[in-house]
């Protein structure tokens, strides 16, 4: 439909208000061996929809130059974010050149109002799979192949005005540099800059970023340093000199997400049927742990009624690797890694776990809620540190690979919830002062995240103090704050799920 048609306008090149913040920056800029680990063309993104209120024309929100302006300020306390990722020709390391090339803005419009798109939906809030093309129409292009990735800008940011003058921010960084926790940085960073050229004050930030990579000091290690790192094996990676780079491999049409919200009574409901009748000393389970665990059992024991739907021999060995669960885990935390508080690159481990086909089909929620527990607080942290190290060790990168490869039909949960997305996103002002917090905060349905098996955990609008919550929010009483989810799963799985009225009342 014509009205569904985003169209850009304008593509602005960006740079770095002060330009001697790139002579000063090291060319070509090192990452570390947390980046070189990430997928060559994996970026991570987010859409951020903004109402505008009705007593401000559409000129004064969120208008576009100041914040063309705002993201060159930005660009100050992130300059290595213009330039391009190439690989170091000795080390085939991703590394960054071409500094100063540019971020890039987007300015576009859309016809379509978002009341309107709000109504579409039983819930009556915006979300990213009723906007156009499931978010993808609102971000910057971005080419996703090996070959675009040297000519692909690292940032991006699409700016596109809606007919009712509301506004969505799409924001894209490539993976390589950074992690979920290190790009919601990057986003309140540039909302506080925003906010004070919009208050006529110079644009500071009163904590700067660390954008320099932790281990960096292991790029140059000394000789019993480097051979140190190499005697370790690491569980995760291992070397293999006759990896080939992969090709671009499409999405089954099978697969779709759609999203989920777990409200604050679902929350209980969880933690209840979490609870160990056994024991009096319950194990403290976060709300990532018990969604994980309610998740990993359903999508289970669904796959494996399709299989008896399709009169198929059960093979419990054969699936193994739908018994899989994988997780992401933040490392900045003081019990980790202690890297700094204000940490921008990749700071991310990928523990695993993997119960019996027994517990996922008949066991209790709080049976498989703690294999999640323990998986992620057994992690050893030398370990890690020594893993990362063996990486950045390696003289030749290209030859680095995961021991075992995320297999399909498992569940990978990443946890957005941590970082509580909706606060410190907000850019403009009512008239009457009131800050205007984002209505959707959420990852676009992009191909990069149709993977069969995915759920993105995210923190909802209630993570808002009371006072920036829209008025007709219900007070939430003692209850926990609503979780959203992204799920993708291939059509068949959805079917059984959607089959269960239980799993139906969750939809968003």
């Amino acid at each position: 439909m014509v009205l569904d048609q985003v169209r850009v306008s304008t593509r602005h090149t960006l740079n770095c208000a002060n330009e001697a913040t790139i002579a000063a920056l090291e060319s070509p800029f090192s990452l570390g061996p947390m980046d070189h680990t990430v997928p060559a063309t994996l970026t991570i993104e987010a859409i951020l929809v903004y109402r505008k209120p009705t007593n401000l024309p559409d000129d004064n929100f969120l208008p576009v130059e100041r914040l063309e302006l705002a993201t060159s300020h930005l660009l100050d306390y992130y300059p290595h974010l213009t330039g391009r990722l190439q690989q170091n020709p000795v080390s085939l390391a991703p590394e960054i050149g071409s500094l100063g090339a540019g971020a890039e803005l987007w300015e576009a419009q859309c016809p379509r109002r978002l009341t309107s798109i709000a109504e579409s939906a039983l819930s009556a809030r915006i979300l990213v799979i009723r906007l156009p093309d499931s978010g993808n129409a609102l971000l910057p292009i971005y080419y996703p192949t090996m070959g675009a990735v040297s000519h692909n800008p690292i940032f991006g940011i699409q700016h596109t005005r809606f007919g009712c003058g509301g506004v969505a921010l799409g924001i894209r960084v490539h993976h390589q540099v950074c992690d979920a926790t290190g790009f919601m940085q990057l986003v309140r960073d540039l909302a506080e800059i925003y906010k004070q050229l919009r208050d006529s004050s110079p644009p500071t930030l009163v904590s700067p970023p660390e954008i320099y990579s932790h281990f960096r000091g292991t790029n140059s290690p000394s000789a019993s340093q480097k051979e140190k790192a190499l005697a370790f094996n690491p569980p995760d990676f291992c070397l293999d000199e006759n990896i080939t780079p992969m090709s671009e491999v499409s999405a089954p049409p099978s697969v779709y997400t759609c999203p989920l919200r777990f409200q604050g009574q679902d929350l209980v409901a969880l933690k209840n049927a979490a609870t160990d009748p056994n024991t009096q000393e319950q194990t403290s389970l976060t709300r990532f742990e018990l969604i994980s665990a309610y998740l990993y059992q359903r999508i289970y024991q669904a796959r494996v009624q399709v299989l008896r739907d399709k009169e198929a021999t059960l093979d419990l060995d054969s699936l193994q690797p739908l018994r899989g669960f994988w997780t992401t885990m933040d490392m900045r935390d003081s019990t980790r890694l202690k890297l700094p508080a204000r940490y921008f690159p990749n700071a991310v481990h990928c523990p695993s776990a993997s119960a019996s086909h027994e517990l996922l089909e008949k066991g209790a929620l709080w049976q498989v809620a703690q294999i999640i527990h323990d998986a992620i607080h057994s992690v050893d942290m030398d370990e890690v540190k020594q893993q990362f190290e063996w990486v950045a060790a390696q003289p030749n990168k290209s030859h680095i690979r995961f021991k075992v490869m995320i297999p399909d039909g498992c569940l990978l949960a990443t946890q957005w919830s941590r970082g509580k997305t909706y606060v410190g996103v907000d850019f403009d002002v009512a008239a009457n002062g009131k800050r205007v917090a984002p209505s959707l905060v959420s990852p676009a349905f992009s191909e990069g995240y149709r993977v069969d098996g995915l759920a993105i955990i995210m923190s909802t609008e209630e993570e808002l103090p009371r006072r920036q919550r829209n008025r007709r929010s219900l007070d939430r009483g003692n209850l926990p704050c609503a979780v959203d989810v992204n799920l993708t799963l291939d059509r068949s799985v959805w079917d059984v799920l959607n089959n269960d009225p239980d799993f139906l009342a969750l939809h968003s």
